[in-house]
């Protein structure tokens, strides 16, 4: 009851005083105005994308696609050698996303057994292909010995002997590696700890397997590495431990394998007090400038550099260094366009905007920084407004953007939500409505990419029973 009347008098006050919104460049992202005041990526105005293929609908830019990918490949300035690239999968699992990554270059790192069959379908050499991952199926360990995958990274120490079992089945043997849990990395059901001594004894046990041949060390950071700080003391552990194999088991390693976890420069997961302040007091996300955020360029030179210092001291060859991003590779190169469905005024003075995609295909909008555009031109005359933005969902929870300040909105009008491209589509469901397609921008023309699911989509693994002819069109959007 309290609240009523005190959120009304706070909110404007809290605004008043509290860092407004400034939005990133439009250049940012390559993006541009037609001179009707349409937005377009890569020359293409995307409203044409949502009249063509329904709303909502992923875009993919190529360029961005190509530009990253150029980046992380790049040998840096002084090194002997760059990275070998493997993309996380799961990150953002779009065969025509995977499929132009492989033909810039890129290796691929699956985690099931399907995405090992996905990389396998995709014609991706199995030399290219690390498998991770903490439930790797019999079935698809013996397919990936089989075909001869670049390398297994085992997961515990229980994994050790069904792997050279299979190996004696087949008459194979396996290049492998073991994940380690350097101190602040993530755990759990990942990896074996180095300060236990778990890590150690893992490595021990594998090497007296005949059948395999322990060629890697692959740890994983976890989380988001933003800074040269938190790269700079992961590498460190996991140099450390590198160094131990060296000493106490004489082990000289072939391949080191840093994993992914590197940030997006335009995208932050939200602090609770800065989600709580935006929810409650509608006072507005702030963008961290993405120069803060070490690029690409700048993570795979510190990484290099690292490791290259480190075996000069030892007076070895530096081993080959796999790099297995996912975020950083495709996060930036993905837009997600939605349409407003309905606008009304709610309690407290915040207009609710109704856009067609909610939490079931925008679910990271939640906890992480997303900037939105207007895909049309602003309306003469109209004045800004705070709108809450949510989804189709008959839900309370279905809330994307809590507070977010826009040129007046209409039904219909369609909206950009930046940085798509990493766990929008893997983590999306088809909750009351059909998942949208995927569109790709590739130098000034657009083609689909995954045409969006429809109704018969959603139940066509399911007995109907008797069901009656069609009097709904299946027509998704």
């Amino acid at each position: 009851m309290i609240s009523q009347w005190v959120k009304p008098v706070l909110r404007p006050l809290a605004r008043m005083y509290w860092p407004r919104r400034v939005d990133l460049p439009l250049s940012t992202w390559r993006l541009t105005r037609t001179a009707g005041g349409v937005l377009a990526w890569g020359g293409v105005p995307l409203d044409t994308l949502l009249d063509r293929w329904g709303s909502p609908l992923h875009v993919v830019d190529a360029a961005r696609l190509s530009q990253n990918a150029a980046e992380f490949l790049a040998v840096p300035e002084g090194a002997e050698k760059g990275c070998e690239i493997f993309y996380s999968f799961k990150t953002n699992p779009v065969p025509g996303v995977l499929h132009y990554l492989k033909s810039c270059g890129v290796g691929a790192e699956v985690i099931s057994a399907f995405e090992l069959w996905l990389a396998l379908k995709l014609g991706f050499e199995p030399n290219s292909i690390v498998y991770d991952g903490p439930a790797k199926s019999p079935e698809s360990l013996r397919v990936a010995v089989e075909r001869g995958v670049g390398l297994i990274n085992l997961n515990s120490r229980c994994e050790i002997a069904p792997l050279a079992a299979i190996c004696r089945e087949v008459g194979r043997r396996a290049r492998v590696g073991v994940r380690i849990v350097p101190i602040g990395a993530w755990g759990g059901q990942m990896g074996e700890r180095v300060d236990s001594g778990a890590a150690l004894r893992a490595f021990t046990e594998a090497l007296e397997c005949p059948e395999l041949d322990v060629v890697a060390l692959h740890a994983h950071r976890g989380g988001q590495m933003s800074s040269a700080e938190e790269v700079r003391s992961f590498v460190s552990g996991v140099l450390a431990f590198a160094g131990e194999l060296g000493q106490r088991l004489s082990l000289d390693l072939e391949v080191l394998d840093f994993g992914g976890s590197l940030a997006c420069p335009t995208t932050h997961h939200l602090d609770p007090k800065e989600a709580l302040r935006n929810r409650r007091l509608t006072v507005d996300l702030v963008p961290r400038p993405p120069q803060a955020t070490l690029s690409i360029r700048g993570a795979t030179t510190l990484i290099v550099s690292m490791a290259e210092a480190h075996y000069r001291e030892a007076g070895r060859p530096r081993p080959r260094i796999f790099l297995e991003p996912g975020r950083a590779m495709t996060s930036n190169t993905q837009m997600l366009l939605t349409r407003v469905m309905n606008i009304h005024d709610a309690s407290g003075g915040l207009r609710h905007a109704v856009l067609d995609a909610g939490f079931c295909v925008a679910g990271p909008v939640q906890t992480e920084y997303h900037q939105l555009f207007p895909v049309g031109p602003s309306r003469r005359g109209g004045k800004k407004q705070m709108y809450r933005l949510t989804g189709p969902i008959c839900s309370p929870a279905d809330i994307l953007y809590a507070a977010w300040e826009l040129p007046e909105l209409a039904v219909g009008d369609a909206l950009a939500i930046m940085d798509s491209g990493a766990y929008f589509v893997p983590f999306a469901s088809s909750f009351s409505f059909p998942q949208p397609g995927i569109a790709m921008v590739d130098g000034g023309q657009a083609r689909l990419l995954r045409r969006g699911e429809t109704f018969e989509d959603i139940t066509a693994l399911d007995e109907m029973g008797d069901s009656a002819p069609d009097a709904v069109a299946s027509k998704t959007h």
